[in-house]
């Protein structure tokens, strides 16, 4: 799909089909959430976050398979790098301390894993990785640090989840008659994700080509744009409705989860260990990630530690940043 006159329509209507989907598995992860009781935070982390990544996890896939490394890489690290802009974003309009102040311990514990594998993923890119069967060291020790840190995010949040239990109780014969429709809705969504994610990967890899743009900058901002977006949506509504555990949630979830794609897409990837195919590019997107995550994960800290309260401040600073770091990825991608 090299020629510009196919691949730019497809992708078009490939990103409607995603941004669509991904939203209504956001609605439909919500219902589910309010039918179980769970607490936001949790949510967040688990249901609403991996629903809407979905559009990452299926076009890292499709990107693999079709040998396009780069831009499974790209779409991995850019949609991080836009999560914390859209975060950012979201705080400036809604209210610096309404969204990061009183956040509990689960909440922080989150922020710091996201940030950790956004760590190990750097430095396992760095090393080169080595291959260990049909995956290799880094994606394990990744995949590994994703389990424990949801588990140690679980633990955290244990007295907060169980009140939201016992409310979501009290409620529960409202919910039993709408939990088959809920379900159904969840699936569909996803299995309109999974075919439209496909034609994304393949259309922007025709972009890519045909405009000599590059994978690594074609993923950073186009892919990492689009399926982002049902993010953006859940957040953007959740701020709406105060529900700030589920905005921190679903964005630091997500982070954390697009990094557990990495090891997931290497196992359908045949040319050797996924991270040994970053470019400069790539770990300029991946520097700037772990950066604007540590910068929320300030800022948080900032409204509990009075001697940090100046770095409230680097709210307003995450954007910049984000374009900064977009436009070296740019330069490096088509150098």
């Amino acid at each position: 799909m090299d020629s510009l006159a196919v691949a730019v329509p497809v992708f078009l209507a490939s990103a409607v089909l995603v941004v669509f989907a991904g939203v209504a598995l956001a609605r439909y992860g919500d219902q589910v959430a309010d039918i179980t009781g769970w607490g936001t935070l949790w949510v967040g982390t688990i249901l609403v976050s991996v629903a809407t990544s979905l559009p990452e996890l299926m076009t890292n896939i499709t990107a693999v398979l079709i040998d396009a490394p780069g831009l499974a890489l790209g779409n991995v690290f850019g949609a991080d790098m836009i999560n914390i802009f859209t975060i950012s974003m979201v705080a400036i309009v809604f209210g610096v301390r309404n969204l990061f102040s009183d956040q509990p311990k689960d909440t922080q514990t989150l922020v710091i894993v996201a940030v950790v594998l956004g760590i190990i993923t750097f430095v396992f890119g760095v090393l080169g990785d080595w291959a260990l069967g049909p995956t290799s060291v880094g994606a394990v020790v990744i995949a590994v640090g994703y389990v424990v840190g949801m588990k140690l995010v679980y633990n955290a949040g244990r007295e907060g989840r169980a009140a939201a239990a016992e409310e979501g109780d009290a409620d529960a014969g409202e919910h039993t008659g709408n939990a088959t429709r809920v379900w159904v809705g969840f699936s569909a969504a996803a299995a309109v994700v999974l075919i439209a994610a496909y034609f994304l990967a393949i259309s922007a890899d025709g972009i890519a080509e045909a405009t000599g743009l590059g994978r690594s900058f074609i993923g950073v901002l186009l892919v990492s744009i689009v399926t982002t977006l049902p993010e953006a949506s859940v957040t953007v509504a959740a701020a709406m409705r105060r529900s700030y555990g589920l905005v921190l949630g679903n964005i630091y979830g997500s982070c954390a989860f697009n990094l557990f794609v990495i090891p997931i897409a290497g196992l359908f990837f045949a040319g050797g260990p996924l991270l040994a195919e970053m470019e400069s590019a790539h770990f300029v997107a991946a520097g700037a990630a772990v950066g604007l995550m540590c910068g929320g994960f300030l800022i948080i800290r900032s409204f509990r530690t009075a001697v940090l309260a100046p770095l409230r401040h680097l709210t307003y600073a995450l954007p910049p940043a984000y374009v900064v770091a977009l436009f070296f990825v740019f330069r490096l991608s088509v150098d």
